[in-house]
Protein backbone atom coordinates (compact mmCIF):
# COMPACT_ATOMS: atom_id res chain seq x y z
CA UNK A 1 0.00 0.00 0.00
CA UNK A 2 1.29 3.44 -0.96
CA UNK A 3 1.44 6.11 1.77
CA UNK A 4 0.55 9.65 0.75
CA UNK A 5 1.36 12.30 3.34
CA UNK A 6 -0.82 15.30 2.60
CA UNK A 7 1.18 17.81 4.62
CA UNK A 8 4.95 17.89 5.16
CA UNK A 9 4.69 20.77 7.66
CA UNK A 10 6.13 20.14 11.08
CA UNK A 11 3.48 20.30 13.82
CA UNK A 12 4.33 21.74 17.21
CA UNK A 13 0.94 22.44 18.77
CA UNK A 14 -2.81 21.84 18.43
CA UNK A 15 -3.47 25.07 16.52
CA UNK A 16 -0.96 24.05 13.85
CA UNK A 17 -2.57 20.61 13.70
CA UNK A 18 -5.99 22.21 13.25
CA UNK A 19 -4.75 24.36 10.37
CA UNK A 20 -3.23 21.32 8.64
CA UNK A 21 -6.50 19.38 8.93
CA UNK A 22 -8.40 22.35 7.46
CA UNK A 23 -5.88 22.78 4.66
CA UNK A 24 -5.89 19.07 3.76
CA UNK A 25 -9.69 19.28 3.35
CA UNK A 26 -9.46 22.56 1.42
CA UNK A 27 -11.73 24.22 3.97
CA UNK A 28 -11.79 27.97 3.35
CA UNK A 29 -14.78 28.95 5.49
CA UNK A 30 -13.82 27.65 8.92
CA UNK A 31 -16.94 28.98 10.66
CA UNK A 32 -19.36 27.29 8.25
CA UNK A 33 -17.42 24.03 8.44
CA UNK A 34 -17.61 23.77 12.22
CA UNK A 35 -21.01 25.37 12.86
CA UNK A 36 -22.85 24.32 9.71
CA UNK A 37 -25.62 26.05 7.76
CA UNK A 38 -29.30 25.30 8.32
CA UNK A 39 -30.76 23.17 5.51
CA UNK A 40 -33.58 25.72 5.41
CA UNK A 41 -31.06 28.35 4.25
CA UNK A 42 -29.46 26.33 1.44
CA UNK A 43 -30.67 27.71 -1.90
CA UNK A 44 -31.77 25.70 -4.93
CA UNK A 45 -29.15 27.60 -6.91
CA UNK A 46 -26.41 26.12 -4.68
CA UNK A 47 -27.80 22.68 -5.49
CA UNK A 48 -27.92 23.40 -9.22
CA UNK A 49 -31.71 23.00 -9.31
CA UNK A 50 -33.66 25.08 -11.85
CA UNK A 51 -36.27 27.35 -10.23
CA UNK A 52 -38.35 27.16 -13.43
CA UNK A 53 -38.73 23.41 -12.92
CA UNK A 54 -39.94 24.04 -9.37
CA UNK A 55 -42.61 26.44 -10.65
CA UNK A 56 -43.88 23.75 -13.03
CA UNK A 57 -44.07 21.32 -10.11
CA UNK A 58 -45.96 23.77 -7.91
CA UNK A 59 -48.48 24.47 -10.67
CA UNK A 60 -49.06 20.75 -11.28
CA UNK A 61 -49.46 20.03 -7.57
CA UNK A 62 -51.93 22.89 -7.21
CA UNK A 63 -54.06 21.32 -9.93
CA UNK A 64 -53.74 17.88 -8.31
CA UNK A 65 -54.95 19.20 -4.97
CA UNK A 66 -57.88 21.10 -6.49
CA UNK A 67 -59.03 18.03 -8.41
CA UNK A 68 -58.12 15.52 -5.67
CA UNK A 69 -56.02 13.60 -8.18
CA UNK A 70 -54.09 10.52 -7.11
CA UNK A 71 -50.33 11.03 -6.81
CA UNK A 72 -47.83 8.17 -6.54
CA UNK A 73 -44.42 8.73 -4.98
CA UNK A 74 -42.30 6.19 -6.87
CA UNK A 75 -39.14 5.26 -4.97
CA UNK A 76 -36.26 2.81 -5.02
CA UNK A 77 -35.49 -0.22 -2.87
CA UNK A 78 -32.21 0.93 -1.29
CA UNK A 79 -31.84 2.98 1.90
CA UNK A 80 -31.61 6.23 -0.05
CA UNK A 81 -34.68 5.49 -2.18
CA UNK A 82 -36.76 4.18 0.73
CA UNK A 83 -35.86 7.20 2.86
CA UNK A 84 -36.60 9.54 -0.05
CA UNK A 85 -40.02 7.94 -0.52
CA UNK A 86 -40.77 8.31 3.19
CA UNK A 87 -39.76 11.99 3.12
CA UNK A 88 -41.77 13.11 0.09
CA UNK A 89 -44.82 10.96 0.79
CA UNK A 90 -45.10 12.21 4.37
CA UNK A 91 -44.66 15.82 3.25
CA UNK A 92 -47.36 15.49 0.57
CA UNK A 93 -49.68 13.62 2.94
CA UNK A 94 -49.30 16.35 5.58
CA UNK A 95 -50.31 18.96 2.99
CA UNK A 96 -53.52 17.08 2.21
CA UNK A 97 -52.64 15.54 -1.17
CA UNK A 98 -54.22 12.27 -2.28
CA UNK A 99 -50.97 10.33 -2.35
CA UNK A 100 -49.58 6.81 -2.00
CA UNK A 101 -45.97 5.52 -1.93
CA UNK A 102 -44.62 2.73 -4.13
CA UNK A 103 -41.32 0.82 -3.86
CA UNK A 104 -40.51 -1.56 -6.73
CA UNK A 105 -39.44 -5.12 -5.95
CA UNK A 106 -35.82 -5.76 -6.95
CA UNK A 107 -36.35 -9.32 -8.17
CA UNK A 108 -39.74 -8.79 -9.79
CA UNK A 109 -39.40 -5.31 -11.28
CA UNK A 110 -35.71 -4.50 -11.52
CA UNK A 111 -34.28 -1.05 -10.84
CA UNK A 112 -36.12 2.24 -10.99
CA UNK A 113 -39.01 3.47 -13.08
CA UNK A 114 -39.49 0.36 -15.23
CA UNK A 115 -42.41 -0.69 -17.42
CA UNK A 116 -42.64 -3.94 -15.42
CA UNK A 117 -43.12 -2.04 -12.15
CA UNK A 118 -45.56 0.39 -13.76
CA UNK A 119 -47.69 -2.44 -15.14
CA UNK A 120 -48.11 -3.83 -11.62
CA UNK A 121 -48.68 -0.39 -10.15
CA UNK A 122 -51.39 0.48 -12.67
CA UNK A 123 -53.11 -2.83 -12.03
CA UNK A 124 -53.11 -2.16 -8.27
CA UNK A 125 -54.04 1.53 -8.37
CA UNK A 126 -56.64 3.02 -10.69
CA UNK A 127 -56.96 6.66 -11.79
CA UNK A 128 -53.33 7.66 -11.22
CA UNK A 129 -52.87 11.20 -12.53
CA UNK A 130 -49.31 12.01 -11.44
CA UNK A 131 -46.16 10.07 -10.59
CA UNK A 132 -43.27 11.71 -8.75
CA UNK A 133 -40.06 9.69 -8.76
CA UNK A 134 -37.52 9.90 -5.96
CA UNK A 135 -33.92 8.67 -6.28
CA UNK A 136 -34.60 7.33 -9.79
CA UNK A 137 -36.01 8.14 -13.21
CA UNK A 138 -33.28 10.34 -14.68
CA UNK A 139 -32.58 7.84 -17.49
CA UNK A 140 -35.98 6.02 -17.56
CA UNK A 141 -36.81 6.91 -21.17
CA UNK A 142 -38.82 3.78 -22.03
CA UNK A 143 -40.95 4.09 -18.89
CA UNK A 144 -41.62 7.78 -19.62
CA UNK A 145 -42.85 6.95 -23.12
CA UNK A 146 -45.10 4.26 -21.63
CA UNK A 147 -46.58 6.72 -19.10
CA UNK A 148 -47.14 9.34 -21.79
CA UNK A 149 -49.33 6.85 -23.66
CA UNK A 150 -51.24 6.29 -20.41
CA UNK A 151 -51.72 10.09 -20.11
CA UNK A 152 -50.01 10.12 -16.69
CA UNK A 153 -47.83 13.13 -15.85
CA UNK A 154 -44.37 12.51 -14.41
CA UNK A 155 -42.13 14.66 -12.23
CA UNK A 156 -38.57 13.36 -11.90
CA UNK A 157 -36.58 13.98 -8.72
CA UNK A 158 -33.18 12.30 -8.77
CA UNK A 159 -29.45 12.68 -8.16
CA UNK A 160 -28.00 10.04 -10.49
CA UNK A 161 -26.00 10.87 -13.61
CA UNK A 162 -28.01 12.15 -16.57
CA UNK A 163 -27.41 10.85 -20.06
CA UNK A 164 -27.50 12.84 -23.31
CA UNK A 165 -31.13 12.05 -24.17
CA UNK A 166 -33.75 14.64 -23.25
CA UNK A 167 -36.26 13.54 -20.61
CA UNK A 168 -39.91 13.43 -21.65
CA UNK A 169 -41.23 14.52 -18.25
CA UNK A 170 -43.39 17.36 -16.96
CA UNK A 171 -40.54 18.64 -14.76
CA UNK A 172 -37.10 17.55 -13.55
CA UNK A 173 -35.89 18.41 -10.03
CA UNK A 174 -32.28 17.19 -10.18
CA UNK A 175 -29.06 17.71 -8.25
CA UNK A 176 -25.96 15.54 -8.29
CA UNK A 177 -24.54 17.32 -5.20
CA UNK A 178 -26.66 15.45 -2.64
CA UNK A 179 -28.34 12.06 -2.24
CA UNK A 180 -31.79 11.21 -3.62
CA UNK A 181 -33.41 11.59 -0.21
CA UNK A 182 -31.95 15.09 0.16
CA UNK A 183 -33.31 16.05 -3.28
CA UNK A 184 -36.73 14.84 -2.13
CA UNK A 185 -36.36 16.80 1.14
CA UNK A 186 -35.56 20.04 -0.69
CA UNK A 187 -38.64 19.57 -2.86
CA UNK A 188 -40.67 18.89 0.30
CA UNK A 189 -39.26 22.10 1.79
CA UNK A 190 -40.37 24.11 -1.23
CA UNK A 191 -43.94 22.78 -1.35
CA UNK A 192 -44.66 22.60 2.41
CA UNK A 193 -46.53 25.23 4.38
CA UNK A 194 -44.95 26.96 7.39
CA UNK A 195 -47.10 24.82 9.70
CA UNK A 196 -45.15 21.74 8.64
CA UNK A 197 -41.66 22.97 9.57
CA UNK A 198 -41.55 20.55 12.55
CA UNK A 199 -42.18 17.64 10.16
CA UNK A 200 -39.44 18.86 7.81
CA UNK A 201 -37.02 19.03 10.75
CA UNK A 202 -37.94 15.48 11.82
CA UNK A 203 -37.43 14.25 8.24
CA UNK A 204 -33.79 15.41 8.32
CA UNK A 205 -33.14 12.22 10.33
CA UNK A 206 -33.87 10.21 7.18
CA UNK A 207 -31.74 12.56 5.06
CA UNK A 208 -28.81 11.87 7.41
CA UNK A 209 -29.23 8.10 7.06
CA UNK A 210 -29.42 8.32 3.27
CA UNK A 211 -26.48 10.73 2.97
CA UNK A 212 -24.19 8.27 4.75
CA UNK A 213 -25.51 5.04 3.23
CA UNK A 214 -25.37 6.45 -0.30
CA UNK A 215 -21.73 7.49 0.25
CA UNK A 216 -22.07 11.21 -0.35
CA UNK A 217 -18.90 13.30 0.15
CA UNK A 218 -19.26 14.77 3.64
CA UNK A 219 -18.21 18.32 2.90
CA UNK A 220 -20.25 21.44 2.18
CA UNK A 221 -24.02 20.82 1.76
CA UNK A 222 -23.89 17.12 2.63
CA UNK A 223 -21.98 17.89 5.83
CA UNK A 224 -24.58 20.47 6.88
CA UNK A 225 -27.47 18.09 6.17
CA UNK A 226 -25.76 15.35 8.16
CA UNK A 227 -24.89 17.62 11.10
CA UNK A 228 -28.50 18.73 11.47
CA UNK A 229 -29.85 15.23 10.81
CA UNK A 230 -27.66 13.71 13.52
CA UNK A 231 -29.05 16.20 16.05
CA UNK A 232 -32.58 15.06 15.12
CA UNK A 233 -31.58 11.39 15.33
CA UNK A 234 -30.10 11.82 18.80
CA UNK A 235 -33.46 13.09 20.06
CA UNK A 236 -35.29 10.66 17.79
CA UNK A 237 -39.10 10.71 17.70
CA UNK A 238 -39.49 8.23 14.82
CA UNK A 239 -41.20 5.12 16.28
CA UNK A 240 -39.72 2.70 13.78
CA UNK A 241 -36.18 3.97 14.23
CA UNK A 242 -36.60 3.89 18.02
CA UNK A 243 -37.37 0.17 17.90
CA UNK A 244 -34.56 -0.44 15.42
CA UNK A 245 -32.10 1.39 17.70
CA UNK A 246 -33.22 -0.69 20.67
CA UNK A 247 -32.96 -3.98 18.79
CA UNK A 248 -29.52 -3.04 17.45
CA UNK A 249 -28.33 -1.94 20.94
CA UNK A 250 -27.67 1.59 19.67
CA UNK A 251 -27.35 4.41 22.18
CA UNK A 252 -29.18 7.35 20.49
CA UNK A 253 -26.82 9.82 22.21
CA UNK A 254 -23.82 8.23 20.50
CA UNK A 255 -25.19 7.96 16.96
CA UNK A 256 -22.55 8.84 14.36
CA UNK A 257 -21.72 8.03 10.74
CA UNK A 258 -20.57 4.52 11.73
CA UNK A 259 -23.97 3.85 13.31
CA UNK A 260 -25.76 4.96 10.15
CA UNK A 261 -23.42 3.32 7.65
CA UNK A 262 -22.90 -0.03 9.37
CA UNK A 263 -25.90 -0.59 11.64
CA UNK A 264 -29.01 1.31 10.50
CA UNK A 265 -28.39 1.59 6.75
CA UNK A 266 -27.69 -2.13 6.21
CA UNK A 267 -30.92 -3.12 8.00
CA UNK A 268 -32.97 -0.85 5.72
CA UNK A 269 -31.04 -1.98 2.66
CA UNK A 270 -31.48 -5.67 3.52
CA UNK A 271 -35.22 -5.49 2.85
CA UNK A 272 -34.72 -4.28 -0.70
CA UNK A 273 -31.97 -6.83 -1.25
CA UNK A 274 -33.67 -10.00 -0.01
CA UNK A 275 -37.32 -9.19 0.76
CA UNK A 276 -39.73 -6.28 0.19
CA UNK A 277 -38.54 -2.67 0.50
CA UNK A 278 -42.12 -1.59 1.25
CA UNK A 279 -41.75 -3.09 4.73
CA UNK A 280 -38.74 -0.87 5.43
CA UNK A 281 -40.79 2.10 4.22
CA UNK A 282 -43.64 1.10 6.55
CA UNK A 283 -41.18 1.01 9.46
CA UNK A 284 -40.00 4.57 8.75
CA UNK A 285 -43.56 5.91 8.48
CA UNK A 286 -45.58 3.95 11.05
CA UNK A 287 -47.25 5.61 14.04
CA UNK A 288 -48.22 2.23 15.57
CA UNK A 289 -46.00 0.80 18.35
CA UNK A 290 -46.87 -2.83 17.62
CA UNK A 291 -46.15 -2.45 13.90
CA UNK A 292 -42.89 -0.66 14.70
CA UNK A 293 -41.82 -3.58 16.90
CA UNK A 294 -42.74 -6.32 14.41
CA UNK A 295 -41.26 -4.50 11.44
CA UNK A 296 -37.98 -3.78 13.24
CA UNK A 297 -37.76 -7.52 14.09
CA UNK A 298 -38.27 -8.28 10.40
CA UNK A 299 -35.53 -5.87 9.29
CA UNK A 300 -33.12 -7.19 11.93
CA UNK A 301 -33.66 -10.83 10.93
CA UNK A 302 -33.46 -10.14 7.20
CA UNK A 303 -30.16 -8.33 7.70
CA UNK A 304 -28.73 -11.38 9.49
CA UNK A 305 -29.73 -13.52 6.49
CA UNK A 306 -28.07 -10.99 4.19
CA UNK A 307 -24.84 -11.08 6.22
CA UNK A 308 -24.63 -14.89 6.08
CA UNK A 309 -25.35 -15.04 2.35
CA UNK A 310 -22.83 -12.30 1.58
CA UNK A 311 -20.09 -14.04 3.57
CA UNK A 312 -20.55 -17.35 1.75
CA UNK A 313 -20.73 -15.88 -1.76
CA UNK A 314 -17.84 -13.50 -1.19
CA UNK A 315 -15.56 -16.40 -0.27
CA UNK A 316 -16.48 -18.13 -3.55
CA UNK A 317 -15.91 -14.92 -5.51
CA UNK A 318 -12.42 -14.37 -4.05
CA UNK A 319 -11.32 -17.80 -5.30
CA UNK A 320 -12.48 -16.95 -8.83
CA UNK A 321 -10.73 -13.55 -8.84
CA UNK A 322 -7.41 -15.19 -7.99
CA UNK A 323 -7.65 -17.12 -11.29
CA UNK A 324 -7.85 -13.88 -13.31
CA UNK A 325 -5.33 -11.84 -11.34
CA UNK A 326 -3.82 -10.18 -14.46
CA UNK A 327 -7.08 -8.52 -15.52
CA UNK A 328 -7.50 -4.78 -14.80
CA UNK A 329 -11.20 -5.15 -14.03
CA UNK A 330 -12.90 -7.92 -12.04
CA UNK A 331 -15.94 -9.39 -13.78
CA UNK A 332 -17.70 -12.34 -12.13
CA UNK A 333 -20.93 -14.03 -13.16
CA UNK A 334 -22.96 -16.90 -11.70
CA UNK A 335 -26.55 -18.07 -11.40
CA UNK A 336 -25.86 -18.62 -7.68
CA UNK A 337 -25.27 -14.90 -7.04
CA UNK A 338 -28.39 -13.46 -5.44
CA UNK A 339 -29.33 -10.26 -7.26
CA UNK A 340 -29.85 -8.50 -3.94
CA UNK A 341 -26.24 -8.77 -2.79
CA UNK A 342 -24.16 -8.54 -5.99
CA UNK A 343 -23.40 -4.90 -5.16
CA UNK A 344 -22.01 -5.95 -1.77
CA UNK A 345 -19.84 -8.63 -3.37
CA UNK A 346 -18.56 -6.14 -5.97
CA UNK A 347 -17.71 -3.70 -3.18
CA UNK A 348 -15.75 -6.32 -1.27
CA UNK A 349 -13.84 -7.34 -4.42
CA UNK A 350 -12.88 -3.73 -5.12
CA UNK A 351 -11.82 -3.21 -1.53
CA UNK A 352 -9.68 -6.36 -1.40
CA UNK A 353 -8.09 -6.28 -4.87
CA UNK A 354 -8.05 -2.50 -5.59
CA UNK A 355 -9.73 -2.94 -8.96
CA UNK A 356 -13.09 -1.91 -10.42
CA UNK A 357 -15.45 -4.86 -10.02
CA UNK A 358 -18.58 -6.06 -11.78
CA UNK A 359 -20.64 -8.95 -10.39
CA UNK A 360 -23.41 -10.44 -12.52
CA UNK A 361 -26.42 -12.40 -11.29
CA UNK A 362 -27.15 -14.71 -14.21
CA UNK A 363 -30.81 -15.21 -15.16
CA UNK A 364 -32.43 -17.49 -17.75
CA UNK A 365 -32.78 -14.75 -20.40
CA UNK A 366 -31.78 -11.49 -18.70
CA UNK A 367 -28.96 -10.97 -16.19
CA UNK A 368 -28.41 -8.14 -13.71
CA UNK A 369 -25.04 -6.63 -12.84
CA UNK A 370 -23.73 -4.37 -10.11
CA UNK A 371 -20.43 -2.50 -10.28
CA UNK A 372 -18.13 -0.72 -7.86
CA UNK A 373 -15.06 1.38 -8.63
CA UNK A 374 -12.13 3.36 -7.27
CA UNK A 375 -11.77 7.16 -7.15
CA UNK A 376 -10.64 8.48 -10.52
CA UNK A 377 -12.32 5.77 -12.61
CA UNK A 378 -15.94 6.58 -13.46
CA UNK A 379 -17.55 3.16 -13.66
CA UNK A 380 -20.86 4.43 -15.07
CA UNK A 381 -19.15 6.18 -17.98
CA UNK A 382 -17.05 3.06 -18.57
CA UNK A 383 -20.10 0.78 -18.71
CA UNK A 384 -21.90 3.18 -21.06
CA UNK A 385 -19.15 2.56 -23.63
CA UNK A 386 -20.83 -0.83 -24.16
CA UNK A 387 -24.45 0.36 -24.11
CA UNK A 388 -25.23 -1.11 -27.57
CA UNK A 389 -24.93 -4.58 -25.99
CA UNK A 390 -26.78 -3.68 -22.77
CA UNK A 391 -30.45 -3.29 -21.92
CA UNK A 392 -30.10 -0.54 -19.32
CA UNK A 393 -27.40 1.35 -17.39
CA UNK A 394 -27.46 3.73 -14.43
CA UNK A 395 -25.40 4.86 -11.50
CA UNK A 396 -22.72 7.10 -10.01
CA UNK A 397 -18.98 7.46 -10.74
CA UNK A 398 -18.19 4.86 -8.05
CA UNK A 399 -21.22 2.57 -8.26
CA UNK A 400 -23.44 1.44 -11.11
CA UNK A 401 -25.87 -1.22 -12.25
CA UNK A 402 -26.88 -2.60 -15.62
CA UNK A 403 -28.85 -5.36 -17.30
CA UNK A 404 -27.99 -7.44 -20.34
CA UNK A 405 -29.13 -10.50 -22.23
CA UNK A 406 -27.60 -13.59 -20.64
CA UNK A 407 -26.36 -14.77 -24.03
CA UNK A 408 -24.16 -11.66 -24.28
CA UNK A 409 -22.30 -12.01 -20.95
CA UNK A 410 -19.12 -13.55 -22.42
CA UNK A 411 -19.05 -11.04 -25.29
CA UNK A 412 -19.44 -8.03 -22.98
CA UNK A 413 -16.98 -9.40 -20.41
CA UNK A 414 -14.25 -9.85 -23.01
CA UNK A 415 -14.84 -6.38 -24.50
CA UNK A 416 -14.75 -4.76 -21.07
CA UNK A 417 -11.55 -6.52 -20.08
CA UNK A 418 -9.81 -5.37 -23.29
CA UNK A 419 -10.99 -1.78 -22.81
CA UNK A 420 -10.00 -1.76 -19.14
CA UNK A 421 -6.43 -2.76 -20.05
CA UNK A 422 -6.29 0.23 -22.40
CA UNK A 423 -7.70 2.69 -19.84
CA UNK A 424 -6.18 1.54 -16.57
CA UNK A 425 -2.53 1.71 -15.67
CA UNK A 426 -0.99 0.04 -12.62
CA UNK A 427 -0.66 3.38 -10.85
CA UNK A 428 -4.44 3.86 -11.00
CA UNK A 429 -4.99 0.60 -9.18
CA UNK A 430 -2.51 0.94 -6.34
CA UNK A 431 -4.08 1.33 -2.91
CA UNK A 432 -3.28 4.73 -1.48
CA UNK A 433 -3.49 5.47 2.24
CA UNK A 434 -4.16 9.19 2.74
CA UNK A 435 -2.25 10.45 5.79
CA UNK A 436 -2.66 13.90 7.32
CA UNK A 437 0.92 14.38 8.53
CA UNK A 438 3.61 13.10 10.86
CA UNK A 439 2.32 13.45 14.43
CA UNK A 440 4.78 14.38 17.18
CA UNK A 441 4.65 12.15 20.26
CA UNK A 442 3.84 15.06 22.57
CA UNK A 443 0.43 15.32 20.84
CA UNK A 444 -0.47 11.73 21.69
CA UNK A 445 -3.12 12.74 24.21
CA UNK A 446 -6.86 13.19 24.81
CA UNK A 447 -6.70 16.91 23.95
CA UNK A 448 -5.65 16.00 20.41
CA UNK A 449 -8.61 13.63 20.15
CA UNK A 450 -10.96 16.43 21.29
CA UNK A 451 -9.66 18.60 18.45
CA UNK A 452 -10.01 15.79 15.91
CA UNK A 453 -13.62 15.18 16.97
CA UNK A 454 -14.53 18.77 16.07
CA UNK A 455 -14.02 17.72 12.44
CA UNK A 456 -16.72 15.02 12.70
CA UNK A 457 -18.98 13.72 11.21
CA UNK A 458 -16.45 11.67 9.27
CA UNK A 459 -16.97 9.87 6.00
CA UNK A 460 -16.23 10.14 2.28
CA UNK A 461 -14.09 13.26 1.51
CA UNK A 462 -13.78 13.96 5.25
CA UNK A 463 -12.18 10.79 6.54
CA UNK A 464 -11.25 10.38 10.17
CA UNK A 465 -7.67 11.69 10.37
CA UNK A 466 -4.81 9.20 10.36
CA UNK A 467 -1.19 10.06 11.16
CA UNK A 468 2.30 8.62 10.92
CA UNK A 469 4.15 7.84 14.12
CA UNK A 470 7.86 7.69 13.30
CA UNK A 471 10.49 5.40 14.78
CA UNK A 472 8.38 3.52 17.32
CA UNK A 473 9.87 0.60 19.24
CA UNK A 474 7.92 -2.70 19.27
CA UNK A 475 7.83 -3.57 23.00
CA UNK A 476 5.20 -6.29 23.41
CA UNK A 477 1.99 -7.82 22.06
CA UNK A 478 -0.90 -10.13 22.79
CA UNK A 479 -3.59 -11.75 20.65
CA UNK A 480 -7.26 -10.89 21.09
CA UNK A 481 -10.54 -12.34 19.84
CA UNK A 482 -12.16 -15.77 20.02
CA UNK A 483 -9.71 -17.17 17.48
CA UNK A 484 -6.81 -14.83 18.25
CA UNK A 485 -7.40 -12.90 15.03
CA UNK A 486 -6.67 -9.44 16.46
CA UNK A 487 -3.40 -8.03 17.81
CA UNK A 488 -2.75 -5.53 20.60
CA UNK A 489 0.74 -4.09 20.30
CA UNK A 490 2.62 -2.07 22.89
CA UNK A 491 4.98 0.55 21.49
CA UNK A 492 7.33 3.14 22.98
CA UNK A 493 9.58 5.93 21.75
CA UNK A 494 13.21 6.83 22.44
CA UNK A 495 13.66 9.02 25.54
CA UNK A 496 10.00 8.68 26.57
CA UNK A 497 8.81 6.72 29.59
CA UNK A 498 5.24 6.31 28.31
CA UNK A 499 4.11 3.18 26.45
CA UNK A 500 1.14 3.18 24.06
CA UNK A 501 -1.34 0.47 23.06
CA UNK A 502 -2.06 -0.07 19.37
CA UNK A 503 -5.02 -2.20 18.27
CA UNK A 504 -4.54 -4.02 14.95
CA UNK A 505 -7.88 -5.52 13.92
CA UNK A 506 -7.64 -8.81 12.00
CA UNK A 507 -3.84 -8.45 11.86
CA UNK A 508 -2.64 -11.29 14.08
CA UNK A 509 -0.13 -12.07 11.30
CA UNK A 510 1.98 -9.12 12.47
CA UNK A 511 3.05 -11.12 15.53
CA UNK A 512 5.18 -13.34 13.29
CA UNK A 513 6.23 -10.57 10.89
CA UNK A 514 8.08 -8.46 13.48
CA UNK A 515 10.19 -9.19 16.53
CA UNK A 516 10.34 -7.31 19.82
CA UNK A 517 12.69 -4.36 19.60
CA UNK A 518 12.01 -3.68 15.90
CA UNK A 519 11.87 -0.02 14.88
CA UNK A 520 8.62 0.78 13.07
CA UNK A 521 6.73 3.55 11.32
CA UNK A 522 2.99 3.22 11.99
CA UNK A 523 -0.06 4.85 10.48
CA UNK A 524 -2.76 5.17 13.14
CA UNK A 525 -5.98 6.89 14.08
CA UNK A 526 -6.45 8.24 17.60
CA UNK A 527 -9.34 6.90 19.66
CA UNK A 528 -10.63 6.96 23.23
CA UNK A 529 -10.90 3.80 25.29
CA UNK A 530 -13.48 4.41 28.04
CA UNK A 531 -13.76 1.88 30.84
CA UNK A 532 -15.45 2.24 34.25
CA UNK A 533 -15.59 6.00 34.03
CA UNK A 534 -11.99 6.55 32.98
CA UNK A 535 -10.79 7.48 29.49
CA UNK A 536 -7.40 6.86 27.93
CA UNK A 537 -5.76 7.18 24.55
CA UNK A 538 -5.94 4.18 22.24
CA UNK A 539 -4.30 3.94 18.81
CA UNK A 540 -5.85 1.98 15.93
CA UNK A 541 -3.44 0.64 13.32
CA UNK A 542 -4.04 1.36 9.61
CA UNK A 543 -0.68 0.23 8.24
CA UNK A 544 2.87 -0.50 9.41
CA UNK A 545 6.39 -0.63 7.97
CA UNK A 546 9.69 -1.78 9.42
CA UNK A 547 12.41 0.87 9.30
Amino acid sequence: MKWHIQSASKIENLEELKQILLSNRKIEDEQNFFKGISPFKISLEELGIDEKELEKIKERLKKAKENKEKIIVFGDYDADGISATAVLWQALHAEGYNTLPFIPNRLKHGYGLSVKALDDLLNEQKDIALIITVDNGIVAHSALKFLKKQKIDVIITDHHQKDEQELDALAVFHSSKVCGCAVAWFLAREISSKEEKKLLIDLLALVAIATVTDLMPLLSINRFLLMYGLVVLRSNTNLGLKHLFSLSKIDPNKIDTYTLGFQIGPRINAMGRLADGMDALRLLCTKDKNKAASLSDLLHGTNEDRQNLTFDLTKQAEELVNKEIDEKIIILSSDTYHEGIIGLIAGKMTEKFSKPSIVISVGPQVSKASARSLPGFNITEFIRLFRKDLLEVGGHPLAAGFALETSKIDLVKKAMQIKAKEMLQDKNLEKVLEIESVLPTDLLNLETIELIETFAPFGLANSKPVFILKNAIFKNYKLLGKEGEHLKMTIAFENLNTEYEVLAWRRADLASEFVLGDRLDLVVSLDVNSYRGTSKLQLTLKDIKKI
